[in-house]
């Protein structure tokens, strides 16, 4: 694994962190103008990231008994 790579993320996560803003917005420019990964595959990566993480919410509200 590319040390960019952890550091990418490892600031990615610290600008979601402090501003609230989705990592989607800021990992998906990154790793098309930094890395030269193809806009589809970031792109797709992102939503099928999102769409596990936010699953996993659902479920864990779910338990809880909220909404």
């Amino acid at each position: 694994m590319e040390f960019g790579y952890i550091v990418a993320g490892f600031v990615v996560g610290l600008l979601v962190g402090l501003t609230g803003v989705g990592g989607g917005s800021l990992m998906t420019p990154i790793l098309v103008l930094f890395f030269h990964i193809k806009p589809a595959l970031a792109v797709g990566t992102d939503l099928l990231y999102a769409s596990v993480t936010k699953s996993a919410g659902i479920f864990a509200h779910g338990k809880l008994g909220k909404y």
